[in-house]
């Protein structure tokens, strides 16, 4: 059972990027962002070079809050 806080502090880019480390996170964000990419939505970019600039954008923001939360939670 994993217990994920996402936030929407500073904390978060970082964490995306740490949870990549972990096979099966990484592969079901690789999943996820194949889904996604028809819309425009790199989540893997999301995930791996955010910075605090990211986040000010409003769908980078909750696609990466919400993608940490649902695949940290299976």
């Amino acid at each position: 059972m994993w217990f994920v806080f996402s936030g929407m502090g500073t904390q978060w880019p970082q964490m995306g990027r740490d949870l990549m480390s972990l096979s099966c996170f990484r592969e079901s964000i690789m999943r996820l962002g194949t889904v996604l990419r028809p819309y425009g939505i790199d989540l893997v970019d999301i995930l791996m070079n955010s910075n605090a600039e990211t986040f000010m954008d409003v769908v980078s923001s909750f696609v990466g809050i919400v993608s940490v939360q649902v695949v940290s939670s299976f």
